[in-house]
């Protein structure tokens, strides 16, 4: 019990600074940007959503625990939930400035921009798969 608590404090430690900028972040977005540029951008009527959304993740997203926060102020601004997916998949899931940036020193050009291109390509696709679910009344 322990050692397992202490495993558990430490890495509350190193997840702690990641949420707090992620929900400062997020406080931010809450503050300062209409909720009509998010609506337009990526709200649910606006069919480039998706693409929008899969753009902007990556080099919005920083780690898994910061797009938490700024998923939930992104969707009580009016962005639509598939369009939270979309970004959370392009940037979270698949590629990030950071990692991006890494590639970009051990690879050719060329194979970093195809892999951009595919990891965007499978946050729209992940996105318009939600949309049909969505859609069709399977997610709730």
């Amino acid at each position: 019990m322990s050692r397992s608590l202490r495993f558990a404090l430490s890495l509350f430690r190193q997840v702690v600074p990641y949420l707090i900028l992620g929900a400062g972040i997020g406080a931010f977005i809450y503050g300062f940007v209409p909720e009509s540029l998010i609506v337009t951008l990526a709200g649910p009527q606006n069919p480039m959503a998706i693409p929008v959304a899969a753009i902007i993740g990556i080099p919005m997203y920083i780690r898994a625990e910061t797009i938490i926060p700024i998923s939930a102020v992104l969707l009580l601004k009016g962005m639509g939930i598939v369009a939270v997916m979309a970004l959370i998949i392009g940037g979270g899931a698949g590629a990030s400035m950071p990692e991006v940036t890494l590639l970009a020193s051990i690879f050719e050009k060329r194979l970093v921009a195809a892999f951009v291109i595919t990891i965007l390509g499978v946050a729209i696709f992940a996105g318009a798969i939600f949309q049909m679910l969505s859609t069709g009344g399977l997610l709730g």
